[in-house]
């Protein structure tokens, strides 16, 4: 019976002469891309799919009392204790208060004679953040301008050029609405802008001092922190307003069918994906059962002339078996090794934490997987090898 120390020695040895590197990397190349995916899978899922998001703000929601449109009903607001309550909402990332002057305002700038109609956004300071707002120039609103009721506003770049004829030109120049002189402070653009790179944005506490709009905060946006929470906070949202004040006129618009598209492209991504993981696995368990069968009929004679000298069957598949592990277990420790260097290298860009736990059950795994790899590749060739007839394989040419 042959020793585990010489079976290892022989095995890898063979391993070397057989050059069967393509066979390996092929291993560590889907054992890599396993750990990457389940260990930082969720987050790079995440940073992509806001990425997304932020093509189409499928995961902002819009709630506004729908009052207005029936006669006789009063204007109902937000209260203060919903909107806290929407915030503590799990899967809730952002609320913005939000107001929309229904009349165009005349605007005239302090540099020339020209009146411009200005539709005005009042907004909070979460708005930025809630579209992700890109700053062209100056600044953005903050809590110090919305709680002191500023007269203060930023633009939308369209509007800026067309007041001002550019964004630089447009910061601290003095906008006339009515009887009111506002500062704008700054200048910002976005892909989630829409029409609203034409408008003008206030605190809203300075349009409700005004009585423009409704003089009440009858709309709210709401983000969700992935796209994914959007179709469960479509039912709990409404239960939390409804369970803290009257809205019998509520009204939630979402941007259903973009995020039906979203939810189909990221299945058949992750479904491609996990495909190709396969395809490499599986690509290297071929290799390992056509390598060595290969094997198996280069060394027929070496076979026979063992048998002849007293070796076992079961020596021989033993010998056969362990060069088929000794290459898919050298592609998963080669396939753990790059993958943790990725992932360590993945949580430094993403600035998160490193979940040690998940990497060392999926490092395990990923041995074990290999291990099971290299007894499907080698079981039937190590098995033909085990039960050859020792004449026909000494006589064999």
């Amino acid at each position: 019976m042959i020793t585990f120390t010489d079976l290892l020695k022989v095995s890898t040895r063979q391993v070397v002469r057989q050059r069967g590197f393509g066979v390996i990397f092929s291993i560590a190349l889907g054992i890599t891309a396993f750990i990457v995916l389940a260990v930082l899978g969720r987050e790079i899922r995440f940073k992509v799919g806001q990425d997304m998001v932020l093509m189409g703000g499928v995961n902002v929601m819009q709630v506004y009392m729908d009052d207005r449109h029936y006669p006789g009903q009063p204007m109902r607001e937000f209260l203060p204790s919903t909107i806290k309550a929407l915030e503590d909402v799990d899967g809730v990332g952002l609320v913005s208060r939000n107001m929309m002057s229904t009349e165009n305002f005349s605007v005239r700038s302090d540099a020339g004679e020209k009146n411009f109609h200005l539709p005005m956004l009042a907004v909070d300071e979460s708005f930025s953040s809630l579209y992700s707002l890109n700053l062209n120039q100056g600044r953005l609103l903050n809590t110090e301008d919305v709680k002191e009721h500023k007269r203060v506003c930023m633009l939308g770049n369209d509007a800026a050029r067309t007041i001002f004829g550019s964004d630089e030109e447009a910061l601290g120049k003095l906008l006339f609405l009515g009887r009111d002189v506002f500062t704008v402070i700054g200048v910002v653009s976005g892909v989630m802008m829409g029409d609203w790179r034409e408008c003008g944005f206030l605190p809203y506490t300075s349009m409700i001092d005004r009585n423009w709009g409704d003089g009440k905060i009858t709309r709210l946006f709401i983000r969700s922190t992935t796209w994914e929470d959007v179709p469960r906070l479509m039912r709990e949202i409404p239960e939390t307003i409804h369970a803290h004040q009257d809205a019998p006129y509520l009204v939630l618009r979402t941007q259903e069918e973009q995020l039906e598209r979203l939810k189909v492209t990221f299945m058949w991504v992750e479904t491609l994906l996990w495909l190709g993981i396969a395809a490499s696995l599986m690509l290297g368990g071929f290799g390992i059962w056509y390598g060595t069968f290969a094997a198996v009929r280069a060394r027929t004679k070496e076979v026979g002339l063992k048998k002849a000298m007293g070796g076992s069957d079961g020596d021989i598949l033993a010998q056969f078996l362990a060069e088929a592990l000794c290459k898919s277990i050298a592609g998963g420790v080669l396939g753990i090794c790059i993958g943790v260097s990725i992932v360590e290298l993945g949580a430094f860009l993403l600035g998160i934490d490193v979940l040690y736990s998940l990497l060392f059950l999926a490092s395990i795994g990923s041995i074990l997987f290999s291990a099971l790899i290299g007894v499907a590749g080698g079981l039937y060739p190590a098995l033909s090898a085990s039960k050859m007839d020792v004449v026909s394989a000494l006589r064999f040419e």
